[in-house]
């Protein structure tokens, strides 16, 4: 998970693994694309407006990429109703302030992508 916001971050994260997920929380992309090339995770929750890029812009490089392109990825984003519908057009768009059952169902639903239940499995 990538969020600037250490409370949304934590918040995230305290989701996923009362889910079930291994979590890793990050504040920055350059951070994520570290661990990205070593560590791919199963899910990725993303914000989009980060003091180092885009996580939407990051969300449709991702599904460009036949690698990444089946990875379950949703970004959760204050920004903009524009860009919140542009995002959509490659990833699903969660509006903060979220509620907690939002989320859930993401991960529920990546947890079925994946075959199965969501323990042992990684968020970021």
């Amino acid at each position: 998970m990538v969020d600037d916001d250490p409370s949304a971050l934590a918040l995230m994260c305290e989701i996923a693994e009362d889910a079930g997920w291994q979590c890793r929380g990050f504040t920055r992309l350059r951070a994520l694309n570290a661990h990205l090339e070593t560590h791919p995770p199963d899910v990725l929750i993303l914000d989009d407006d980060l003091p180092d890029g885009s996580g939407g812009d990051l969300a449709r490089e991702l599904r460009e990429d036949p690698s990444t392109a089946e990875m379950p990825v949703v970004v959760c984003t204050g920004a903009h109703p524009m860009r919140r519908a542009e995002i959509t057009s490659w990833a699903p768009v969660v509006a903060k302030p979220f509620g907690i059952e939002e989320l859930e169902r993401f991960l529920d639903a990546a947890a079925r992508k994946l075959g199965g239940g969501a323990d042992h499995r990684a968020a970021g």
